[in-house]
């Protein structure tokens, strides 16, 4: 039942994207993309700072429980799953399982460390989503609640926002509670044993009581605050280069938007974007509420501004979609 209520939740967002594609001014957005011209190409350059920040605290996890990875080797793994994430229904979830044992695969750094690094990231990815959406709400209140009153007609947008950075934070300390007083590692053992790739499948079997070392690795990453306080700084970079990225993109076609206005919409869809996990990239969802944004904010040429941006930022996914992929199919076990 849960599997077929993720398939008609994918189909629905799938769908929502095409009738945004269809009732857009695309013509207008060609135009507005085609006046842009080959600088518009620095758009896929932002991504890879966020990936290197999200790198950077992973290693820095690893680094914790006695393990250096180096960085390229980490990089490589990200870009794989990242492609998985934004291609498949509830991608994040499968990465979030496969990126441990990819890297182990190709690092012989022992799963449950890697795994127990790669949880533990998970939550303070999330706790610093919160101080990013938190920071936006307070910077950038005031273009909050102008749109809200442009879109819904009071400012409910702004209690939004706020309780979107509780509700991360509760998440967060969830999610580590869970992990450092659970099982998890085992039962994400079971999870990839279902993964239809032989070659995970028979690494996971052969090494699945590795993985119940993991939890116990996950809680000394729980009660070490110096990695954890070490990897929050690094992983706030990741958040406001996403935030830069809309930024970057949406001056190139000529949206005169200031830095923090743009963060003040781009936190608050970056919610909707990780609610809405079921669908690759938030696909649907997050297109709708970008343009319905714009012309919220009233941004003068929204109904071309808006379908262009929408257009160069799935292009740039594409771009890192393939580059993952072809990372992945050159991965291979190390050898020992």
């Amino acid at each position: 039942m849960t599997r077929w209520l993720r398939v008609a939740a994918f189909v629905l967002c799938f769908g929502l994207f095409a009738r945004t594609l269809a009732h857009a001014n695309l013509r207008a957005a060609w135009e507005r993309i085609r006046d842009v011209g080959p600088i518009e190409l620095v758009i896929v350059v932002p991504f890879l700072f966020v990936m290197m920040a999200d790198v950077w605290a992973w290693q820095r996890l690893l680094r914790a429980l006695g393990r250096r990875v180096a960085l390229h080797r980490l990089l490589r793994v990200r870009f794989a799953t990242e492609a998985i994430t934004n291609t498949i229904p509830a991608g994040a979830v499968w990465a979030d399982a496969l990126g441990p044992v990819l890297v182990s695969m190709s690092t012989g750094v022992a799963v449950a460390d890697v795994f127990a690094a790669s949880t533990a990231k998970r939550w303070v990815l999330v706790r610093m989503h919160s101080a990013y959406v938190a920071c936006a709400a307070a910077f950038g209140s005031a273009a909050i609640m102008n749109a809200s009153m442009n879109l819904i007609g009071s400012h409910a947008l702004v209690a939004f926002v706020l309780l979107a950075s509780l509700g991360l934070v509760l998440s967060s300390l969830g999610i580590e509670a869970v992990a450092s007083r659970g099982r998890i590692a085992e039962r994400t053992a079971k999870l990839l044993g279902r993964m239809r790739l032989s070659r995970v499948q028979a690494w996971v079997d052969a090494r699945h009581h590795h993985f119940a070392h993991a939890d116990a690795q996950l809680r000394r990453l729980s009660e070490d605050v110096t990695a954890t306080r070490d990897a929050s700084f690094r992983l706030a970079f990741l958040w406001l280069l996403e935030g830069f990225e809309t930024f970057l993109i949406l001056r190139l076609l000529g949206a005169p938007l200031s830095l923090i206005e743009v963060m003040s919409f781009d936190a608050a869809l970056s919610v909707v974007r990780s609610v809405a996990f079921f669908a690759p990239a938030g696909i649907g969802v997050q297109d709708v509420g970008y343009l319905a944004v714009l012309e919220a904010y009233g941004v003068p040429g929204a109904h071309a501004i808006g379908p262009a941006f929408i257009v160069l930022k799935r292009m740039k996914e594409a771009f890192w979609v393939l580059i993952g992929f072809a990372v992945l199919a050159t991965m291979r076990k190390r050898k020992h």
